[in-house]
Parts: structure tokens; C-alpha cells; sequence
């Protein structure tokens, strides 16, 4: 399973960023792309320490947040898992 390795801007908007996982192998990567609208959806349930769930722009795609796991459901039926107050964390320091 892909591991959670960091948040980084976006190269094709200042508004929008990249949520990064590491794959079983070393050059293996997946990305997930947050817009402005989701990214402050996602930070707000975050911040408010509840759960809640933002769908994605795809409209078929979404983020469920609980108090321990973040889960991001995607529509080509990949699951991406982040340990909830991580993502927190990340996500504060690239709004800074």
C-alpha cells in the first residue's frame, strides 16, 4: 500500500496542490490534485477536528475524513489512506 509523503504546490496553479504518496517501489508515485475550493473545504473539517467528506471537481471522487483515517476514494477505484491528524499537519504548514 502507497505511503503518505508530503504536500507540494501545484505546477499549474498557485491556488491548487499536489497530495503525494510513495509507492512499494522507489520511483513509484501518486499524486492527487487538490483545487482551491476543495483544499479549503478539506482544511475547515480538519481544522474543526470532525469528520465530514468533499467531493472532488470529477464529482465521482471523494475525501472522507474520520478522527483517525483520512481516506481518499478516487474514481478509477484507487483508495489512498493518511493517518487524519498527519494530513492536519501538512496541510497547515503549506497554507502557510
Amino acid at each position: 500500500m502507497a505511503e503518505f509523503s508530503r504536500i507540494e504546490s501545484s505546477y499549474s496553479s498557485k491556488d491548487a496542490c499536489r497530495l503525494i504518496w510513495r509507492g512499494n517501489d522507489e520511483d513509484e508515485e501518486h499524486v492527487v490534485f487538490l483545487n482551491r475550493g476543495e483544499i479549503d473545504r478539506l482544511y475547515d473539517i480538519l481544522s474543526k477536528n470532525t469528520a465530514g467528506q468533499v467531493e472532488l471537481e470529477d464529482e465521482f471522487s471523494s475525501i472522507l475524513v474520520n478522527s483517525d483515517i483520512t481516506q481518499f476514494r478516487l474514481s478509477e477505484s484507487k483508495l489512498f489512506e493518511v493517518k487524519t491528524q498527519v494530513l492536519k499537519k501538512h496541510l497547515e504548514e503549506f497554507r502557510k
